[in-house]
C-alpha cells in the first residue's frame, strides 16, 4: 500500500513540476503558490534534461503496472483465502450438525425372529424322489 502511495506521489509530482513554471514560497516547513509573511521563493524548475524526464516517465508507468498486476494477485489470494475459510466453515458446521444429531436405535434381533421359523420347528426338507425301474 505505501508503494502505491509513494508511486501517486512520484507521478503527480513529475506532472506538477513539468507543469509548474510558477514561483513556490516555502513558508516554515511547508511549501505554498502564494506568498507568506517570512516565506522564501524557490526554485521548483525541473533541472533534468528532458531524456531524463522520459525515463523518470517510463519508470513511473512501469511501476504503475506492476503495482496494478501485484494488487490484482494479492485481490485473488484475499479471494482464494475467503472462499478456503468458508469451505472450512461449512465443513466445521456440517461436522457439527452431524455430531449433534440423535442416533437411531439399533435394531435388535428380535424383529427379524417373527419371520423366521426355529430349527426345531421347521419341516424337513423333501427328499428326492428315486427312479423307477
Amino acid at each position: 500500500m505505501k508503494t502505491l502511495s509513494h508511486l501517486i506521489a512520484v507521478v503527480l509530482l513529475c506532472l506538477a513540476t513539468a507543469t509548474s513554471a510558477q514561483t513556490v514560497y516555502r513558508c516554515g516547513n511547508s511549501y505554498s503558490q502564494q506568498p507568506c509573511p517570512g516565506g522564501n521563493a524557490v526554485d521548483a524548475s525541473d533541472p533534468r534534461s528532458p531524456e531524463q524526464q522520459k525515463a523518470a516517465q517510463q519508470g513511473a508507468q512501469h511501476e504503475r503496472r506492476v503495482a496494478d498486476a501485484l494488487e490484482k494477485q494479492r485481490v485473488k489470494e484475499e479471494e482464494a483465502a475467503v472462499r478456503a475459510a468458508q469451505q472450512a466453515d461449512q465443513a466445521q458446521r456440517a461436522a457439527a450438525a452431524k455430531a449433534s444429531r440423535k442416533p437411531k436405535p439399533e435394531k435388535t434381533g428380535n424383529q427379524h425372529a417373527k419371520n423366521k421359523i426355529p430349527a426345531y420347528k421347521a419341516q424337513p426338507a423333501p427328499k428326492p424322489k428315486q427312479e423307477q425301474k
